[in-house]
């Protein structure tokens, strides 16, 4: 988190503030270190996925991913390019980064309920004759 002091890049630290000038260097150098970090970060997610991007984010292969949109298990959007009459070109289906975590939650393993134990009464054998006589 940036501190309050750096959050304007031009803003001077003066002499008469009581600091140092190491002090002043430190605050300085610490205000282009967060602007470096802030340049540095990566870009933010789309909302919209491909289905290239979802093949590689779940290690499925893209027919899966095609055969799942068909069925109405993941939803999807349909781009179509264009159209030649009655033939539409191939669509490019983008999905909601939303529909992608319904469709796993959906997917989740939930752990099967254990019935519970009954207790079973001690098994009693029948009465065999000793023929050995013992």
């Amino acid at each position: 988190m940036k501190p309050q002091s750096l959050d304007n890049k031009n803003e001077h630290y003066p002499a008469d503030t009581g600091g140092c000038s190491v002090c002043r260097d430190l605050l300085n150098s610490l205000g282009r270190f967060f602007d470096m970090i802030q340049a540095a970060s990566p870009p933010q997610r789309s909302d919209w996925l491909t289905v290239d991007e979802i093949s590689q984010e779940l290690k499925l292969s893209k027919s899966i991913i095609y055969r799942l949109i068909r069925n109405g298990e993941l939803e999807a959007v349909d781009l179509v390019v264009g159209e030649d009459g009655d033939t539409a070109k191939k669509g490019h289906y983008r999905i909601r980064r939303s529909a992608l975590n319904q469709y796993l939650e959906a997917k989740k393993v939930r752990p099967l309920l254990k019935p519970p134990a009954r207790s079973l009464p001690p098994r009693r054998f029948p009465k065999v004759k000793n023929h050995l006589g013992l």
